[in-house]
């Protein structure tokens, strides 16, 4: 090249300003946002392109629960609440262990010291039933609440459902208890955040008023297992005590013959019962129907008698085929407020006649 050429080369090089590179980077940009804008204006017909020949169903957001939990939509509407899912593992909510049972000491009198205006006594025969283990199976509340019988339900407190559970059962009329997982003999689970004698005080505490936070508007509790847990008194006063500003019915399932929570119940002024009969600890329809059969004597021969079963077909069943048969016999059927109620009130009726005489 000519040193004329080659300054007239340095010259054009001089003369083009910085400008010359921005215009050089624009053409890029402005290419690579037509190739994004094609880009997507591509995607964006595939999908309609698939949408016309797949129909997307709608979502249902409460489906993936209804299915873990193995049950359906329900033909009946659902009261306008999402339920609170604990973060548990769903395997835990699988299958729940049968509860460690042995048989019940003798019955004591229970001592009651609630307000009971408003509530009528009888002097009938009354059958109180309640169901525990419940807050798993929705189709097991629509089949209670189909009884024409007042009942008790008992919500596991990590049930998914269980405040859902809690608020049907109120809004149909039932009775609503805590079913307070306690740690048993043996190597059963009684599930999440179970009272455990290994926790200290506190623990004790916080994992109590959670479980009660967990099914609003419950009367009070039981156990769920708690064959060890019921037997040491000390653990007994902490739990009790720290609910007892809510003034709570405390329902002894007698799963130990030695238990000490109806004593410690007691002790602190709390309403006590104790279960009498357990329905289904043998899962057979004879057995079943044997148990009622000695829940009804004993109803007739004291006066009242308090039943515990479990939301198993077997156990519905019988009990949609014997209650209208009991009614029919005078059988009175009773939430556990109510009994509690008449108990109290009678037990009243009693000392202020022995103090005439």
């Amino acid at each position: 090249m000519s040193d004329k050429n080659g300054k007239s080369i340095r010259r054009m090089h001089s003369a083009v300003p910085v400008m010359a590179s921005v215009m050089v980077s624009a053409a890029y940009v402005i290419g690579a946002i037509f190739l994004v804008l094609e880009d997507e204006k591509s995607a964006e017909a595939q999908i309609l392109a698939v949408n016309e020949v797949i129909e997307i169903p709608q979502i249902d957001e409460h489906e993936p629960q209804r299915r873990s939990l193995g049950y359906s939509q329900p033909e009946t509407s659902l009261p306008d609440v999402i339920p609170s899912v604990p973060d548990f593992s769903a395997d835990t909510l699988a299958e729940l262990p049968e509860p460690d049972i042995v048989d019940a000491p003798e019955v004591v009198q229970p001592v009651f010291v609630q307000n009971t205006s408003g509530y009528e006594t009888s002097s009938g025969p009354r059958i109180a039933i309640i169901i525990d283990d419940m807050g798993l199976n929705y189709q097991a509340n629509l089949r209670i609440l189909a009884l024409e019988a007042e009942m008790t339900i008992a919500v596991l407190p990590y049930a998914p459902n269980a405040t859902l559970t809690a608020e049907i059962a109120q809004a149909g009329g039932l009775d609503v208890l805590v079913h307070m997982p306690m740690e048993p003999i043996g190597l059963a689970d009684p599930g999440p955040n179970a009272l455990l004698l290994q926790l200290d005080d506190n623990d004790l505490e916080a994992r109590a008023r959670w479980a009660m936070a967990r099914v609003p508007g419950a009367i009070g509790l039981n156990n769920h297992m708690g064959s060890r847990f019921t037997q040491d008194p000390h653990a007994m006063r902490v739990v009790l005590s720290s609910l007892a500003d809510q003034q709570p019915l405390f329902l002894d399932s007698l799963t130990s013959a030695s238990s000490r929570g109806g004593a410690v119940s007691r002790g602190l002024g709390l309403t006590t019962l104790e279960r009498d009969i357990f329905l289904d600890h043998e899962i057979d329809p004879v057995s079943i129907r044997a148990r009622l059969a000695e829940a009804e004597a004993l109803a007739h021969r004291r006066g009242w008698a308090i039943v515990i079963g479990h939301p198993h077909d077997e156990t519905l069943t019988a009990l949609e085929q014997w209650i209208e048969e009991a009614q029919a016999r005078d059988i009175d059927f009773v939430t556990l407020s109510r009994l509690s109620a008449q108990l109290e009130a009678r037990g009243i009726d009693q000392i202020e006649a022995s103090l005439q005489n």
